[in-house]
C-alpha cells in the first residue's frame, strides 16, 4: 500500500447528501464532508434509495437498485427465526451482478463505511473486508422501544421476537465486520469488543453568524422534523393531545410552529394555535423566534440531531428522556427533560414563564455543544476508526496531529 497516497473511502448509504434536512440526510451529508477530508470518498446510493440530485458537488458515483427479496420455504424462515446467517432482514436484495460489482468496488478501495444495518444485509453477504459499519439506529434498541409504546400482550410479545432477532444479529456484528461507529457512549457499551467500537456522535454546525434571538408575542414554541417519520408523528400528537391544552391555558395564544415534512398536515392544523411550515430553507431565523422547542420522541435507536440543532442555534430545549438520549445532559443545566404530559407542560410552561431560565439553559448548553457536538468535533473519532481498520496513521486535515494506530487494531 502506498502510504502517500490520500486514502481511498468507499461510502455506502441509502440517502443522497443533498435534500431536505432530516437526522439520517445530515449525518450522511457531514460525514461525507468529514471523510472528504481523510481521504478521496466514492458515494455509491445503494436502495431503496432517497432521490438525489444528480449534478451535486458530491458526485454518485454508482447507484445500486435493490429488489424484493421474498421469504420462501420452511427451511428459510428455520434460518430466520434460529439462526444468524439469514440475512434477509428488510425484504430486499441487491442481483448477484451488483454482488460483484460491489466486490470488486471494496478491492479497489482502502476502506467502505456503510451506513445502516440495511446495505450490507440485502447485499447478502456475511463477511465484509476492510469495513465499518456506521449504526446511527440500532435495530433492538428501536424495536424495543416500540414495544414500550405498544397497547395489547400479543403485540408486545410479537415486538419483544424482533428484539431477541435483531440482539442475535448485532451480537456477531464483529465476525462481519471490521469496526463499528455508533452515536454516544450508551450504544458503544451495547456491543462486545468496545476497542472496536468509536464513538461518532450525531453534530449540528456552528451558525455562520451569531444568532440574534427574538422574542414574540405572542410567544412560540417550535417542533423540527419529518412527521413521515413515524417516532416523530407520534411523539407530536402525543404533545398536542396530552401537553398542549394545558400550555393553551396557561398562556392563551401560544403558537406552535412545526417545521418539517408532513406538518401542513390537517391532523396537526386541526389543534388551536398550531401552524405548519413545510420544509423551511432557512431555519436558523426560523428558530431563533422560538421560546423554545419539543423533543417529544419516545420511540428510537440512536440520538436525535434535532437536539445539537437547537443547542446550536441557542434555542431552549424540553425533551423527553429518550429524546435527549446519548447526550450527557442533565435535566436542569443544558435542557429540561419530562417524559409525563403534566411534567412536560410544567417544564414548557416554566421556560415561557421565566425567559431568563431559557437563555440560561440555552447557554449552557452552547457550551457543551461547542465541545461535544460540531461535526468538526468528530474528525479526530473518524480517524481513529479508519485507523483501526487500515493498520495505519491517517492523516487528517485541519487536525494538528495524525490518528495513531491503536494498539488493539489489527495489522
Amino acid at each position: 500500500m502506498n502510504i502517500n497516497r490520500p486514502t481511498q473511502i468507499l461510502f455506502l448509504t441509502s440517502h443522497a447528501p443533498e435534500g431536505e434536512d432530516h437526522g439520517a440526510r445530515l449525518r450522511v451529508r457531514h460525514l461525507v464532508r468529514q471523510l472528504s477530508k481523510i481521504g478521496e470518498v466514492t458515494l455509491v446510493l445503494a436502495g431503496p434509495y432517497e432521490e438525489f440530485i444528480a449534478n451535486s458537488d458530491s458526485q454518485v458515483y454508482e447507484v445500486i437498485h435493490f429488489h424484493e427479496w421474498r421469504m420462501s420455504g420452511w427451511k428459510n424462515r428455520i434460518r430466520h427465526e434460529l439462526g444468524y446467517g439469514y440475512l434477509n432482514t428488510n425484504h430486499c436484495r441487491a442481483s448477484d451482478e451488483d454482488r460483484q460489482r460491489l466486490l470488486k468496488m471494496i478491492d479497489e478501495h482502502d476502506v467502505t463505511w456503510v451506513h445502516g444495518f440495511r446495505i450490507p444485509n440485502a447485499f447478502d453477504l456475511w463477511k465484509w473486508p476492510k469495513t465499518i459499519l456506521d449504526i446511527d439506529d440500532i435495530p433492538s434498541r428501536r424495536t424495543y422501544s416500540e414495544m414500550l409504546q405498544m397497547k395489547g400482550a400479543l403485540r408486545k410479545l410479537r415486538a419483544l421476537r424482533h428484539v431477541w432477532l435483531w440482539k442475535r444479529h448485532e451480537s456477531r456484528i464483529f465476525d462481519r465486520f471490521e469496526a463499528l461507529t455508533v452515536c454516544s457512549e450508551l450504544d458503544r457499551k451495547s456491543f462486545p469488543h468496545p476497542e472496536r467500537v468509536f464513538v461518532v456522535p450525531n453534530g449540528f454546525d456552528p451558525p455562520a453568524v451569531e444568532i440574534e434571538r427574538k422574542s414574540c408575542n405572542p410567544p412560540r414554541i417550535g417542533f423540527i422534523g419529518s412527521l413521515e417519520y413515524p417516532a416523530n408523528a407520534k411523539g407530536l400528537r402525543w404533545f398536542l393531545q396530552e401537553v398542549w391544552p394545558a400550555i393553551q391555558a396557561a398562556h392563551l395564544g401560544t403558537i406552535l410552529r412545526v417545521v418539517g415534512r408532513d406538518s401542513r398536515n390537517p391532523e396537526w392544523l386541526g389543534f388551536p394555535n398550531v401552524e405548519g411550515l413545510g420544509w423551511v430553507e432557512d431555519s436558523d431565523a426560523e428558530m431563533a423566534t422560538w421560546s423554545l422547542t419539543i423533543v417529544p420522541v419516545f420511540e428510537g435507536g440512536g440520538t436525535r440531531v434535532k437536539i445539537s440543532n437547537a443547542f446550536s442555534r441557542k434555542c431552549p430545549v424540553v425533551s423527553s428522556h429518550l429524546g435527549a438520549y446519548g447526550y450527557e445532559v442533565e435535566d436542569g443545566k443544558e435542557l429540561r427533560l419530562a417524559d409525563s404530559a403534566k411534567d412536560f407542560a410544567a417544564a414548557c410552561i416554566g421556560i415561557l414563564n421565566d425567559p431568563d431560565l431559557g437563555d440560561m439553559l440555552a447557554a449552557t448548553a452552547w457550551r457543551a455543544f461547542l465541545k461535544n457536538w460540531t461535526w468538526d468535533s468528530n474528525r479526530p473519532r473518524l480517524g481513529r476508526a479508519f485507523a483501526s481498520v487500515i493498520g495505519r496513521t491517517v492523516c487528517i486535515s485541519g487536525v494538528s496531529e495524525p490518528t495513531q494506530l491503536q494498539e488493539s487494531s489489527k495489522a
